[in-house]
Order: C-alpha cells, then sequence, then structure tokens
C-alpha cells in the first residue's frame, strides 16, 4: 500500500512538472511564428511576396490545426507525449530557419503548414500534461497557460530589435538557435504515457456540435477572430491618423497577450479556492457583456473586457470539456475536440470578419454576436449544469 501511494504521488509530482515544462518547449518553439505578424507585413515584400500571399502565409496555419488536431492526437495517443514534444518542438526550430532564408513563397508556405501540424502537436500534449494533474488541474492549465504566453511577450518585445540590427535571414536564424533551449527541454523530460488502453480519438467526435463546442466556437469567431481585425474600425473614430491608430492597434494586441500571462497564472492560483467551471461560466458572461458594449459604443471597456476574461475562458474551456464526458477518461478526446472548434472559430472570424464589417456594420456584427453567444450559453448551461455540480 505504501508502494503504491508513493508510486501516485511520484506520478501527480511528474505531471506537474510535464505541464509547467512543455508549457516552456511551447514557448520557446513558438517564437518563430509570433516573430512572423509583425515581420512578415513590413519586410514581406521584400521577400517577394504579395499582400495576399503575406496573408495567405499568416493564416494557414490555423486552418491546418483545424485538420490536424484529431490525427495528432491520436499519434499522441500511441507514441507518447515526451516523443511527439521532442518531434514538434525540432520542425519548429527547423520552420523558423525556413522563414529567413530566401528560399520561395513555396518553400515558406510548406514550412508554415508543419509549424501548423507541429503547433497542434504542442499545444495537445501540453493540455494533456495538465490534465493529468487530477486535484489541482486548475492550477496546472493556468500556470501552463501562463508559461506559454511568454513566449509571444518575448517575441514581441526582442525578436524585433534583433532583426532591425542584424537583417532577417541572422535573425530568424538566431532566434532559431534561441528556440532550440525548448528542443532540450523536451528531451529533459521524464518519459511518462496516459490515456492507456482507451480507444481512439474520433474524428467524429471531435467535430461532433455539443453545447460545449458550439458555445467556444462562437466565443473563438467574437474574440479571437472578429474583434481583433475588427480593432482599427473600432477605434478609427477617435484615432483618425493612420500612424497613431496602427500605434493604438498594436497596443491593444499586446495588452492581449499581457492579459494571457498575467491573468492565467492568476486564474490557475484562483482555482485552488473557486471551482473551475464557476469562474468559466462567469467569464463567458463577462464576455458577453462586453460583446454587448461593443455593439453600443462602449469601445475601450468592451476590448479591455473580452481580452481579459476570453484569457480564463480559453485557460479553462479544455478542463471543463475533459471534465463533461460524463466520466470517460480519454483527456485527449475532449482536449481535441475543444481545440479544434475553437481553432475553426478564430479562423472563422478572422477570415469573414472584415466582409461581415463592411455588410452588415461593425455595431450590428457585435450584437449579433451577442445574441448567438447568449442562445449558445444558454443550451450549454441547461445542458451541463447539473454535470458542472457534480464533477467539478
Amino acid at each position: 500500500m505504501l508502494n503504491k501511494s508513493a508510486r501516485l504521488s511520484k506520478l501527480k509530482s511528474s505531471s506537474f512538472r510535464g505541464a509547467l515544462t512543455s508549457s516552456g518547449v511551447m514557448a520557446f518553439a513558438g517564437l518563430g511564428d509570433a516573430i512572423l505578424y509583425p515581420i512578415l507585413p513590413v519586410y514581406g515584400k521584400e521577400m517577394g511576396f504579395s499582400v495576399f500571399v503575406i496573408g495567405l502565409l499568416l493564416s494557414i496555419n490555423r486552418f491546418i490545426r483545424i485538420i490536424a488536431n484529431t490525427p495528432i492526437a491520436n499519434v499522441i495517443d500511441r507514441l507518447g507525449m515526451r516523443k511527439v514534444l521532442i518531434i514538434c518542438s525540432g520542425l519548429a526550430v527547423s520552420t523558423t530557419i525556413v522563414y529567413g532564408l530566401k528560399l520561395g513563397v513555396i518553400t515558406f508556405f510548406i514550412a508554415r503548414i508543419i509549424w501548423g501540424l507541429s503547433y497542434s502537436g504542442l499545444k495537445i500534449v501540453t493540455l494533456n500534461y495538465a490534465a493529468q494533474v487530477r486535484k489541482t488541474s486548475g492550477l496546472a492549465f493556468g500556470l501552463s497557460k501562463g508559461i506559454k504566453s511568454l513566449g509571444g511577450l518575448f517575441a514581441l518585445w526582442f525578436c524585433p530589435l534583433l532583426i532591425a540590427s542584424v537583417g532577417v535571414e541572422r535573425g530568424f536564424f538566431a532566434i532559431a538557435m534561441i528556440s532550440m533551449i525548448g528542443v532540450i527541454m523536451a528531451l529533459l523530460l521524464p518519459k511518462f504515457r496516459s490515456n492507456e488502453n482507451l480507444e481512439k480519438v474520433i474524428t467524429k467526435k471531435t467535430f461532433y456540435p455539443s453545447s460545449m463546442n458550439l458555445l467556444v466556437f462562437i466565443l473563438s469567431v467574437s474574440i479571437d477572430g472578429v474583434l481583433v481585425v475588427a480593432l482599427s474600425n473600432l477605434l478609427i473614430a477617435e484615432y483618425p491618423e493612420v500612424s497613431q491608430l496602427l500605434g493604438i492597434v498594436a497596443f491593444y494586441l499586446l495588452l492581449k497577450r499581457l492579459f494571457t500571462f498575467g491573468f492565467s497564472f492568476l486564474s490557475g492560483i484562483l482555482s485552488l479556492k473557486v471551482q473551475p467551471f464557476k469562474l468559466f461560466n462567469f467569464s463567458v458572461t463577462i464576455c458577453l457583456i462586453a460583446m454587448l458594449l461593443l455593439a453600443f459604443n462602449y469601445t475601450v471597456t468592451g476590448v479591455i473586457l473580452a481580452f481579459l476574461f476570453n484569457t480564463v475562458v480559453i485557460t479553462f474551456s479544455p478542463l471543463v470539456a475533459i471534465q463533461l464526458q460524463s466520466g470517460k477518461q480519454n483527456s485527449l478526446q475532449a482536449i481535441s475536440s475543444v481545440s479544434t472548434w475553437w481553432d475553426l472559430g478564430a479562423a472563422t472570424g478572422a477570415f469573414l470578419g472584415i466582409f461581415l464589417i463592411e455588410k452588415l456594420g461593425t455595431q450590428n456584427l457585435f450584437l449579433i454576436l451577442s445574441i448567438f453567444i447568449i442562445v449558445l450559453f444558454t443550451k450549454y448551461s441547461i445542458q451541463n449544469g447539473r454535470t458542472n455540480r457534480t464533477t467539478l
């Protein structure tokens, strides 16, 4: 009995350490991708890319993830989390090197596809490590999300200065060398395999439009999709000067990343006192209020509330999805499903956002999105209220 207890204690400790370490791996692996968003629009023409190609290169990885999440989850179940983490972090370093080499649009496009596949593996592995931490899973998810966000913050702060100093090719090569730290961290992780003897992740279940998946989808469409691309439209009345407007939009996007970093840690610690599903439900409610504020021209307050509490929704949606399986223990299934619907929502919102704003108007669009959130949140609450009370 003592040996069994010691093994369980060691497993929990290994899971928590794995959740934090794998998040660090993902932070380093994502440096090359994060720096593309401010760099490619500036240096893209110099690299021989048209405006259309630049947009395609910045978005293709997200669409790839929608397709990749389910098969990647099955690969993780077969190979184990550590092996997939090593492979994906290594591929991330390789794609970062490719970004700096003038090898043409086809090679760059292939590198973005490979990064999309790698991101799916990194994300699902880090979430699954956190899912193995049972009693303090909320804390694990919160700390994991906060650590992952550090990569984007570092990239936005340091990497543009580096590339401005040494040039694009050398800059991306230096960033790739920094990203190698993530590969080393992955190699140092202990072998850990979860979800043994469980059925494989099924595509039909991954894309099943459950109330949880639909709620996650509409929130992702609204905040990670439409709101991000609509920032300039919302703020142009207050900041008509183009140079000033660009600075303000960049500020809000940086603020979004800062919220992800700080509030992920805070919500994880808060989950030790407050059940994660309550934090999730409360944050969805505030996101709804934020959408209504945007619809009625309370722009600054709406944007800040949406970005702030969307962080909590993203942090705890995989954990809530796992618990809503009604006793099933295949965490990969739930993580793959909720991740796919979130990626689908963000990609759809970003792709259609500008078009819908031109057709409907910014305020009308946010009002319509608010109505959808109300309907789907009500459906989710009715169907899952009892499960939330008994399982979380």
